[in-house]
């Protein structure tokens, strides 16, 4: 029986893990996936020129120049603009969509994101996730 092999995930870091670090690290190689920093999402729904700055990959069929895949992370509190974002970026050309609910960062957590959500994760549901699946 053959064991699936591992994976090495480059996780979303808020100021180090931008375009040009993605593309150096997977350029060394080992890296199988990539999420970007974090799109803080309040009430609006991002205009596509955003999510390009946050994800220049989103213009090479979500993938860094050495190929690997990359997700778009998206933070909020409100079920409904994340779901719209999150739509967004997809039709963008995403290959996935991160929600971030485990930030321990205060300032996150005081606005209502990260791990403040596992304490209510119910409000993050919403009847478009189900348009979406």
């Amino acid at each position: 029986m053959n064991k699936p092999s591992p994976k090495l995930f480059l996780a979303p870091m808020e100021g180090v893990t931008d375009f040009v670090m993605r593309d150096l690290l997977t350029r060394l190689g080992g890296i199988d996936q990539c999420v970007t920093e974090f799109l803080r999402v309040t009430d609006t729904l991002y205009p596509e020129k955003v999510f390009f700055e946050n994800c220049p990959e989103l213009k090479m069929g979500s993938r860094t120049r050495a190929g690997t895949s990359v997700f778009v992370q998206l933070l909020g509190g409100k079920a409904d603009p994340l779901a719209q974002n999150a739509l967004r970026a997809v039709e963008l050309g995403a290959l996935g969509i991160d929600l971030n609910f485990g930030c321990p960062a205060k300032t996150v957590n005081r606005h209502d994101g990260g791990a403040s959500l596992l304490k209510s994760s119910n409000r993050i549901f919403t009847s478009q996730w189900k348009l979406m699946n």
